[in-house]
């Protein structure tokens, strides 16, 4: 989870330069009066997409999961001013999912200046302009309180010929009766303008885990609990600032980093001494109940055969306190005992470029019991997902599910949520040469009035659906499904390299696993 590399940074940029392109035609000039349309969470709402029309929400969720859906306000040849957006109770016939379930956010566009790196395969970026990434709240997310920050979701104008997207999320409660549920979104805004329209929601009799099948390790560099809570209520474990004993987003926790880093990476090629069992158990008897146990040990270290000897001492030296080792590397077979008879490396992380350098090491690895991660960072390739704001939505959903179930890959790393290097909300360049949103899951709070506070992306929102797919292969393999699940994962995932990029593919697979989830045990 260290920053990645210059190295890693060099070898990343794969730009093709193409020449000038022509200038594109002018705008034609709007038409038609203010309006408001929905569509679904996979869908990315480009500032001057042509309006769409339907107003019916559609979702379908298990108790305790939460689903998405987008509402549109489209300017037409006027514009809208004052815009605010309420969403009803949900009523069915065993009873309501309250409003206090739904969470809104006006959806603020970033400016992408740059594009990132094209390495010129199936997984491109898209052409630089305007984004939507930033989730802008209503409400504080822990007290409800209306928020009032410079940058508001209440009383926002959409200009002619723009568009406005809300994000709207729907927690089902634990304890919901399976069945059909109704009800109203509505926007007003000043000057008259209103619409509205229906969100269903067909509850399952299933319960998604309240914490996830999926592992998860993302660094909270700037250790605000805020950073923290947000990744949690989102189904992500941040490796810092855990919640404490009693709240509510502590059980969503999957993971307990030890944090003794060796100081090794591939550029240090040189572990410093292990602690002892006793420092190490100090800090692991402080981890809440029932997460996995983990050290970070070392970083990129594929390079420095060398390190063996000194990484097999650094797992005696964990395993004593019960406490695995993690190395972010292809996996090693020199590894594979720690000179007792036990794995050395008990996690091993992969990149995609990674996985495929030595697929067989992999597999091995797995057939031995160790663990195998995957994890994203820049543009290492030209072929597997990223996570950047110009690739398209698909592919923050399709890894943490669908590809990690078909590989048999059981945790997601990332190296960092916060990078906020700069004014992240102005300038979305977090590294030279593109990337943007790189090391940016979550913005900081000040400009919408939490001091403190981080919001989210839609970006960790996308990545949240894709934990919540590990969850349903997971329950619907544990039901006796496994061939029926294997077919479904395979019309999305199949490998690194192929993989469908199509968001109407990976929402049909999902919806078939929904009775398989139902019918589970």
């Amino acid at each position: 989870m260290r920053k990645p590399s210059l190295v890693l940074l060099a070898a990343a940029l794969l730009v093709i330069v193409i020449g000038c392109a022509p200038a594109p035609p002018p705008e034609p000039p709007p038409t038609g009066a203010a309006s408001a349309w929905v569509t679904d969470s996979l869908t990315r709402v480009g500032l001057r997409d042509t309006p769409r029309t339907g107003s019916e929400a559609l979702i379908t969720a298990l108790r305790g999961e939460t689903e998405s859906f987008q509402i549109v306000v489209s300017g037409g040849a006027t514009g809208a001013a004052g815009l605010d957006l309420v969403v009803s109770d949900l009523v069915g016939r065993a009873g309501t999912v309250p409003a206090s379930a739904v969470t809104r956010f006006r959806e603020h566009y970033v400016e992408v200046t740059e594009s990132s790196p094209d390495g010129g395969g199936r997984s491109r970026p898209q052409p630089a302009g305007h984004f939507p990434d930033v989730l802008v709240p209503f409400t504080d997310p822990d007290t409800g309180v209306a928020l009032h920050g410079r940058v508001r979701a209440a009383g926002a104008s959409v200009a002619a010929g723009r568009n406005q997207p809300y994000w709207v999320d729907v927690t089902v409660p634990p304890d919901a009766a399976p069945g059909e549920y109704t009800g109203r979104w509505t926007v007003r805004g000043t000057g008259g303008f209103t619409a509205s329209g229906t969100v269903r929601l067909s509850v399952v009799d299933a319960a998604l885990p309240a914490r996830p099948a999926l592992h998860s390790a993302v660094l909270n560099g700037s250790g605000r609990p805020a950073v923290s809570r947000e990744l949690l209520r989102n189904r992500i474990t941040p490796t810092s600032a855990r919640p404490g004993p009693g709240d509510p987003l502590s059980a969503a926790v999957t993971t307990t980093d030890t944090g003794f880093f060796s100081g090794a990476d591939q550029y240090v090629c040189r572990l410093d001494p292990p602690p002892t069992p006793a420092e190490v158990a100090a800090v692991a008897a402080r981890a809440a109940p029932g997460t996995l146990l983990f050290n970070y040990t070392a970083d990129e270290i594929g390079n420095c055969p060398d390190l063996r000897a000194e990484v097999q001492a650094w797992g005696r030296a964990l395993h004593g306190a019960g406490v695995a080792q993690l190395l972010t590397q292809t996996p090693d077979p020199a590894l594979f005992d720690d000179g007792t008879g036990r794995t050395a490396v008990d996690i091993w992380v992969v990149l995609p470029k990674q996985y495929d350098a030595d697929p067989a090491a992999v597999r091995e690895a797995l057939d031995r019991g160790m663990q195998v991660w995957s994890y994203n960072a820049l543009v290492q390739d030209g072929y597997s997902p990223k996570w950047l704001i110009d690739f398209p939505p698909v592919h923050l959903r399709v890894q943490p599910g669908f590809l990690n179930q078909a590989l048999g890959l059981t945790g997601l790393l990332y190296w960092r949520a916060d990078n906020w290097v700069q004014d992240v909300w102005t300038d979305v360049h977090t590294y030279a040469g593109g990337y943007p949103g790189e090391g940016v899951l979550v913005y900081p709070g000040e400009e919408v009035g939490l001091p403190g506070g981080a919001v989210p992306s839609i970006r960790l929102k996308w990545l949240r659906d894709g934990v919540d797919d590990y969850d349903y292969i997971d329950l619907a393999r544990a039901g006796g499904h496994e061939r029926a699940v294997t077919e479904i994962v395979s019309t999305v995932a199949r490998s690194w390299s192929d993989w469908s990029p199509d968001p109407v593919v990976l929402r049909a697979a999902r919806a078939e696993l929904v009775p398989l989830v139902t019918n589970a045990g």
